[in-house]
């Protein structure tokens, strides 16, 4: 395979992730604004009014969620950029996906919210993208 048709795959599928990260962080911030909040800014408010209140377990948890967040808004900037390292971040990202069900093929989520009830159909469906989404990043980036 050539240089030009490798350097071609990587840079759609790291155009594609970048496009799926950046759909995640619109329907986000569409689904703050519907509920009449600031994005990010009136969750942060949410997350540490409820750390002051309970602490604990919650702060690792609530830690974890922000990292997470952050971690997407970088991962969409440098699939974008088509940054190498960026396939390392998307890898770290993989079980704080699974874990705070928040799938890489965020369509997925638009899809979860207009058909609820189908929970084990939409986890299966996570657990696919997050596959495909190392598999892909393993073979052509």
């Amino acid at each position: 395979m050539d240089i030009k048709a490798t350097t071609g795959k990587r840079n759609a599928i790291f155009l594609f992730w970048g496009i799926l990260d950046a759909f995640y962080i619109v329907w986000y911030c569409a689904n703050s604004w519907l509920g009449e909040r600031i994005p990010y800014f009136s969750d942060l408010s949410s997350s540490i009014a409820l750390l002051e209140q309970q602490g604990g377990v919650n702060l690792a948890i609530t830690l974890l969620s922000w990292l997470l967040q952050f971690s997407i808004i970088v991962s969409c900037l440098m699939f974008l950029f088509r940054k190498g390292w960026v396939k390392y971040l998307a890898y770290a990202q993989i079980p704080f996906r699974l874990f705070f069900l928040i799938p890489s093929f965020s369509v997925v989520l638009f899809a979860a919210q207009l058909l609820p009830g189908y929970g084990l159909i939409f986890l299966a469906l996570i657990i696919i993208s997050e596959i495909l989404k190392a598999w892909s990043l393993w073979r052509f980036a």
